[in-house]
C-alpha cells in the first residue's frame, strides 16, 4: 500500500467504468490480488483493499477515500493524528501526504479508494453547478483532509462495495462507486461552507475546527442530544467549553445545547408516531426532569401538544 498515481482518463460517457483492484495482504504477500474489471486502460476508480496485522506506509495519491472495514488505523496528515474505523471515514486532497498505520492482535482491514482528476471535476460541477459539465478552466476544488462520521447512503454503499468484491457487476460496482464519490463531493462542499465561517486565518486550522464541530456534532446525532453537557462535550472533542460554543454556534448558527434538545425532540417526535410509548416514558428516555417538561420543550419545537402531535 504505497503511492497511487492518477492517470488522465477519457470523459466518454458510452464508455464502461474502469475500475483497478488491489487486493493486499501485510501478513502474506504472496496473497496479493490485481485486478482490472470494466473498460480496459486507465482506471476511472481505485480500490485498494488491505489486509493484516502490522502495517505502515508514508504516502501521497490522488483524491481518496480512506475506510476500515475491519479494525482501526492510524491516520496523520498535516501533523495531525486521526483514528479511522468503521464509523469514521477520511477525505484526503490530490496529493496530500499521509502517514498510516495499524498494530492489533485481530486482522485489520483498511478499504481505500482513489479517484481520478477528470471523475472528481465532473462530480464537483454536478453538485456546484446543477449538473453542468466541468470547467477545465476551472480550479479542481479539494477535498478537506479531514475525518467524519459517513452519512447512511454513504456508509451502506461503502459496506456494498466491500461485500461485493472484485467479483461483484460492473455496473453495480459503478453505481456505487459513484454513489460514494457524489457523497464525498457533497461532504467536502459542506465542511468547506463550515470552514468559511470558522474564526481561522490558516485554511488548515479551519479544516481542523471543522473536524472538531462535526466531532460535537456527529456525537449529538448518535445519541440523540441525550446525556451529554456542554462541558462534558467540549472535553470528548478536546476544546474548551467557551470554544466549542463560540465554534459550533459560527458553523451551525445554534449552540451545541440548542442542536442536542433538537435531537432529542426530533427522535421524539419519530417515535410519538411509531411506537405506543408514553408521554412519561419519552421524557424519561429523553432526560427530561418531568412529562410536563418534556411536553412543554415537545410543543416549543413542534407548535403542538405530543399527543396532539401522535394523533396528526
Amino acid at each position: 500500500m504505497g503511492c497511487i498515481d492518477a492517470r488522465p482518463t477519457r470523459r466518454d460517457d458510452a464508455a464502461m467504468f474502469a475500475i483497478a483492484y488491489n487486493i493486499v495482504s501485510a501478513d502474506d504477500p504472496s496473497r496479493d490480488v490485481r485486478v482490472h474489471v470494466g473498460s480496459a486502460g486507465p482506471w476511472d476508480a481505485f480500490v485498494l483493499n488491505g489486509c493484516g496485522r502490522e502495517f505502515q506506509t508514508n504516502a501521497a495519491g490522488s483524491f481518496s477515500l480512506k475506510w476500515m472495514a475491519r479494525g482501526r488505523a492510524r491516520y496523520e496528515m498535516d501533523r495531525r493524528a486521526h483514528m479511522v474505523t468503521c464509523d469514521t471515514v477520511v477525505l484526503l486532497d490530490d496529493g496530500q501526504p499521509y502517514d498510516m498505520e495499524f498494530d492489533a492482535r485481530a486482522v485489520t482491514e483498511s478499504y481505500c479508494i482513489f479517484f481520478s482528476r477528470a471523475l472528481v471535476a465532473d462530480a464537483w460541477a454536478s453538485v456546484e453547478a446543477g449538473f453542468a459539465d466541468a470547467d477545465p478552466t476551472t480550479p479542481l476544488r479539494a477535498f478537506p483532509n479531514v475525518p467524519f462520521a459517513p452519512s447512511a447512503r454513504l456508509a451502506a454503499a461503502l459496506r456494498g462495495l466491500h461485500d461485493d468484491g472484485v467479483d461483484g457487476e460492473v455496473a453495480r460496482l459503478e453505481a456505487r462507486l459513484m454513489c460514494v464519490l457524489d457523497e464525498a463531493v457533497t461532504t467536502a462542499q459542506r465542511h468547506r461552507r463550515l470552514a468559511a465561517r470558522l474564526p481561522a486565518e490558516k485554511p488548515v486550522t479551519r479544516a481542523h475546527l471543522v473536524r472538531l464541530v462535526e466531532h460535537a456534532r456527529s456525537i449529538l446525532d448518535a445519541d440523540h442530544g441525550v446525556g451529554w453537557s456542554l462541558g462534558a462535550l467540549a472535553t470528548e472533542v478536546g476544546l474548551s467549553k467557551f470554544h466549542l460554543l463560540r465554534l459550533f454556534r459560527a458553523a451551525h448558527g445554534t449552540t451545541p445545547i440548542e442542536y442536542a434538545e433538537r435531537a432529542r425532540l426530533r427522535a421524539a417526535a419519530a417515535l410519538l408516531r411509531s411506537t405506543d410509548a408514553t408521554i412519561a416514558e419519552l421524557a424519561a428516555r429523553f432526560g427530561y426532569a418531568s412529562p410536563s417538561a418534556f411536553a412543554k420543550a415537545f410543543r416549543r419545537y413542534s407548535g403542538s401538544a405530543p399527543t396532539a402531535w401522535r394523533r396528526i
